[in-house]
């Protein structure tokens, strides 16, 4: 079987100054700190003593130097204050106060020792200890400092990113774009607490599952990173650039927060100039948000918590509307008038109600997160994290000729919860170990705000009239028109739009200290579930010439498929369409596979020389999972046949 190569990045990475470098890891959701224990010539303290201290729950960690005097700890919890403390017999120990970690990488101490009978212990500052803060590749840390005196009114980590230089954010119907080192924002990807939270099926403008909000409360994050070119084995799947997420625990202080914010267009002005020099009205809705967290000890030292909420209720102001409307686009082959008479005939004619015509569309979203902490012994710790997202945005599904009532509006958002738990272990001082299991269960909406799709209990099927209102007359005095369609039911391509997706993750990663050497072996299995339903027209739709056939009952008698505004109205359209399967149901034409991702992956980290640190390391993929239902007009008319499984890709080697 051929196999495919792809190199990820350089193999060989300087380190001026830095005994241990850790790379920048695009999944890294711990920190680490290393270093030596010297005497006054610069010779290792062997045997050493060092201990690390998490001031927020009073976990330590005790550490004896090689006979080099190195030490090193990792899979600490991010943030701080930490105490790092170095002591040896006959020396006089330092201790350095109010260290605080990162996820960019692991923070080197170089504790110089003097000789002293009293073998006491004294404060020392960081420049004394030559704090470092160590990190291979391009990236960037943004610290719980700067998370809380940003001011991102939009309360969202795109905010917080852009003030990386390389990356820029892309407005695209209402969403920010997130481009790193000028990439297209599909080749990005984003985890929080190591959980892959990324737009799988490639349908968003976020870099989240999320088609519209950040989807864990603003609140609850730590830190968050952007990296761009991490070449540790433990990571893939993205060209772009990752942003990393993790979120606060608990500490034996109880601690919380609270916020409020609003604003209407009270605040705003009321018209704008639009582009012909006409003073229009202005209506921007509201904008209102909340939310809260607390953290704290359930068992002092051992077992903590940490959980958030936060709700949004957001208006945007609808500009499209009837031609004699305050709108500032409007439509004009539609009146007021017209589009009354119409919502009157569906509702007494037909039993559909419209829902009126909305000024304002409503978007909002409800996130909550949990977290706890337990420090089962000194050397294993577990965490589990639960996360939850539900949001709405309403948008309007029609071109620009058609109208529709609230009801048959796009309700687009996303109904997402995550699980996960971790385990870490510390078998020895050279042995450490790393568990992770999670799930994700991600529903995409993007049905009518109040009528059924054709996978619903009560689907309904959609109603188009044509309009036609003059406008003027052209230079020989002839009537010129314009065109509309009034209709109600699902949007066309709304009738039948479901995406489900189900991503299953298991990590096993072994870490061995064997001291010039820092070794890492690895599995994952990602495993991801598709529900896919997306049919155009699935309810049918029923055309009527004009308002009058429409009150009577009377269907459009001509032939054009797909019709526009002026054939719905000069009676050139199709009585009535659908698209069906056959037998009724709808979801037989849905997409329902599922694909694993089974990963291996080995790497040395040596440290060549104190300023030469080399890493070269080997990560496999392999693919398995279904295959298309067999279609034999495909293989006849193509010469070979669609149902290809995962399975038939060829293994992919990532060398490091």
């Amino acid at each position: 079987m051929k196999l495919k190569y792809l190199l990820a990045a350089s193999v060989v990475s300087l380190s001026v100054g830095a005994t241990f470098a850790e790379p920048v890891a695009a999944q890294q959701i711990t920190s680490g700190i290393e270093g030596r224990v010297i005497n006054e010539t610069g010779a290792g303290i062997g045997g050493a003593s060092v201990v690390i201290t998490d001031t927020r729950t009073g976990q330590t960690s005790p550490l004896v130097t090689d006979n080099d005097g190195s030490f090193r700890a990792s899979s600490l919890v991010p943030g701080g204050p930490y105490s790092v403390t170095a002591t040896a017999p006959g020396y006089e120990g330092q201790t350095v106060e109010q260290t605080f970690l990162t996820v960019s990488g692991a923070t080197q101490f170089t504790f110089e020792l003097t000789q002293s009978a009293m073998e006491n212990t004294i404060v020392v500052t960081g420049a004394r200890a030559s704090v470092q803060q160590l990190a291979v590749g391009p990236g960037t840390a943004f610290g719980e400092a700067t998370l809380e005196a940003f001011p991102s009114l939009s309360r969202d980590v795109r905010d917080i990113i852009r003030l990386d230089p390389r990356v820029s954010l892309e407005r695209d119907n209402e969403v920010d774009r997130i481009s790193c080192l000028g990439g297209n924002d599909r080749s990005n990807t984003f985890t929080v607490d190591g959980i892959v939270q990324a737009d799988v099926f490639g349908l968003n403008g976020t870099p989240f599952a999320a088609r519209n909000s950040l989807p864990l409360p603003y609140d609850v994050i730590r830190e968050t990173s952007v990296e761009f070119a991490p070449f540790d084995v433990e990571y893939s799947d993205f060209t772009g650039c990752l942003v990393n997420v993790v979120t606060k625990s608990g500490q034996n202080q109880f601690h919380g927060s609270a916020f409020y914010n609003y604003y209407d267009d009270s605040l705003l002005a009321d018209t704008i100039i639009d582009g012909d020099g006409v003073e229009q009205p202005l209506s921007s809705g509201s904008e209102e948000r909340w939310g809260a967290t607390l953290g704290g000890p359930i068992i002092p030292d051992r077992l903590f918590f940490y959980a958030g909420y936060e709700e949004t209720k957001l208006g945007d102001a609808n500009d499209t509307g009837p031609a004699d409307g305050d709108f500032v686009n409007r439509v004009d082959g539609i009146t007021q008038a017209q589009f009354d008479r119409f919502a009157q005939i569906a509702q007494n004619v037909y039993g559909q109600d419209i829902g009126g015509y909305p000024r304002t569309l409503d978007e909002s979203s409800v996130r909550y997160f949990g977290r706890i902490d337990a420090y089962i012994n000194d050397d294993h710790r577990l965490e589990a994290t639960y996360q939850h997202l539900d949001e709405t945005n309403i948008e309007p599904d029609f071109g620009g000729d058609n109208l529709t009532g609230l009801n048959s509006f796009e309700d687009e958002g996303t109904k997402s919860d995550y699980y996960s738990v971790r385990l870490y272990s510390n078998w020895s001082e050279r042995v450490s170990t790393e568990v992770r299991l999670s799930r994700s269960e991600v529903g995409d909406v993007q049905g009518p705000v109040g009528f059924g799709e054709a996978q619903s209990d009560n689907p309904t099927v959609r109603l188009a009239v044509g309009t036609r209102n003059q406008t003027g007359v052209d230079s020989d005095g002839n009537p010129i028109y314009e065109y509309g369609v009034l209709s109600t039911g699902p949007g066309i391509f709304r009738s039948a739009n479901q995406l489900d997706t189900t991503v299953n993750q298991a990590k096993f990663q072994m870490n061995i200290d064997a001291g010039d050497h820092l070794f890492k072996l690895g599995a994952e299995l990602n495993d991801l579930e598709v529900f896919n339903l997306f049919a155009i027209n699935a309810t049918g739709t029923l055309y009527f010439s004009n308002l009058d056939d429409f009150e009577n009952g009377v269907l459009s008698q001509g032939f054009a498929f797909f019709p526009d505004a002026e054939e719905i109205f000069t009676g050139e359209a199709y009585g009535a369409d659908i698209n069906a399967t056959p037998s009724g149901d709808i979801n037989e034409a849905a997409a329902l596979f599922e694909r694993q991702i089974y990963s291996f992956y080995a790497q040395d980290e040596w440290q060549a020389t104190p300023q030469l640190s080399v890493t070269a390391g080997l990560r496999v993929q392999l693919y398995d999972g279904d295959a298309p239902r067999y279609n034999p007009a495909f293989a006849q008319r193509i010469g070979f046949s669609n149902s290809v499984p995962f399975s038939s890709l060829d293994p992919v080697l990532l060398p490091r």
